[in-house]
C-alpha cells in the first residue's frame, strides 16, 4: 500500500511539472501577440529562474555543494554578451562569447574553490560574487560603472524571448538527462560519501569540476540574453543576490536533484516575487531570508530526526 501510495505521488509530481512546462510553454509563445510588456516580463523572468535554478541543481542538489555565487556567471555572461553587442556583433556571437567567457572563468575558478570543504566553498563563491559587483563597478570604462551600460536597440531582440524559452527547455532536458547520466550517478554518490565515491574509482575533482562547467553555462547564456532583453544592465542587478540567493531557495524549497522540484518551485516562486514586487518591492529579499531560515531548519530537524 505504502509503495503504490509513493508511485502515485511520484506519478502526480511528474504530471505537476510537465503541466508547468507546458503552461510556461504557452505563455511564452503567445508573448509576441501581447502588447502587454509587463506580462512579457513576467514571462521572461520565469524562464531565466527555471534556468537558474536547474542548472544550480547539477552542483546544489546532485552535488549537494551550497554554492551561493551561481549569479557570478549569469553576471559575467550579461557583461559579456553586452560588451560584444555594444560593438556591433552579432546576438548568436555575443550569447557564445557569454558562454564561453562563463565557461572559462568557471574552469579557471574551479582549481583553487574545490580545495576546500564544502562549508567553505560556499562562503568563497558568495566572496567571488561580490569581488566580481565591485570590478564591475570599478571598471567604469568597460562597464559604465554605478551609472549602468546601455546597449543600442536591435532590431534581432524580439528573438530573446523564443531563445531564452529554447535555453530553458535545452536545460530541463539536459538535467533529466544529467540526473539518469553516469555522471549523475557519480555526483550522487560523491553527495553521500566522498570517501566511498573515491574507493570505487571516481575521480571526485574531474566530476565536480564537470558539474562546476554544467552549471555555469546555462547562467552564462542566460545573462547574455537577459542583458539583450533588459539594454541596460548595473552591477548590483547583474551581480545581484536575486540571482544567487534565489535558485538556492528553488533548488531547496521542494526536492533538490529532481528536475520537477526546482522548476515547480521556480514557477510558484516567480509569482510570489511578482506579487511581492507590485506591492511590496523592498521585501523580497527578506522572503529569501525567511525561506532560507525555514529551510535551514527544516533541514536540520531532518539531519537530527526531528
Amino acid at each position: 500500500m505504502t509503495s503504490f501510495l509513493s508511485v502515485a505521488h511520484s506519478r502526480a509530481l511528474r504530471r505537476l511539472s510537465l503541466f508547468a512546462v507546458g503552461a510556461s510553454a504557452i505563455l511564452v509563445l503567445s508573448i509576441p501577440h501581447l502588447t502587454n510588456g509587463y506580462a512579457r516580463l513576467l514571462a521572461f523572468t520565469m524562464l531565466v529562474n527555471i534556468t537558474l535554478a536547474l542548472s544550480y541543481d547539477v552542483m546544489g542538489g546532485l552535488l549537494g555543494y551550497l554554492h551561493l555565487g551561481h549569479g557570478l556567471f549569469f553576471g559575467i555572461g550579461g557583461y559579456a554578451a553586452a560588451l560584444a553587442l555594444g560593438r556591433g556583433f552579432h546576438i548568436s556571437f555575443s550569447l557564445l562569447l557569454a558562454a564561453v567567457v562563463g565557461v572559462s572563468v568557471a574552469y579557471a575558478s574551479s582549481w583553487p574553490l574545490f580545495r576546500f570543504r564544502a562549508e567553505v566553498f560556499a562562503l568563497v563563491t558568495l566572496g567571488l560574487l561580490y569581488l566580481a559587483e565591485r570590478l564591475s563597478t570599478s571598471l567604469a570604462t568597460w562597464t559604465g560603472g554605478a551609472a549602468g551600460l546601455s546597449l543600442p536597440p536591435d532590431p534581432a531582440s524580439p528573438w530573446t524571448q523564443p531563445s531564452a524559452w529554447v535555453l530553458t527547455l535545452v536545460v530541463v532536458l539536459g538535467h533529466y538527462v544529467i540526473r539518469r547520466s553516469r555522471l549523475g550517478m557519480e555526483l550522487i554518490m560523491i553527495r553521500e560519501s566522498e570517501e566511498m565515491a573515491e574507493s570505487v574509482g571516481i575521480n571526485i575533482n574531474r566530476v565536480k569540476r564537470r558539474a562546476f562547467l554544467l552549471s555555469a553555462a546555462p547562467a552564462a547564456l542566460m545573462g547574455g540574453i537577459y542583458a539583450r532583453e533588459i539594454s541596460f544592465l548595473v552591477p548590483s542587478d547583474a551581480f545581484g543576490l536575486d540571482h544567487s540567493l534565489g535558485p538556492v531557495i528553488m533548488c531547496l524549497l521542494l526536492r533538490p536533484g529532481t528536475t520537477w522540484g526546482p522548476l515547480v518551485a521556480a514557477v510558484g516562486l516567480t509569482a510570489i516575487q511578482d506579487i511581492l514586487w507590485t506591492t511590496m518591492p523592498r521585501l523580497h529579499l527578506s522572503l529569501y531570508g525567511a525561506l532560507l531560515i525555514g529551510l535551514g531548519m527544516m533541514h536540520t530537524c531532518r539531519r537530527s530526526g526531528g
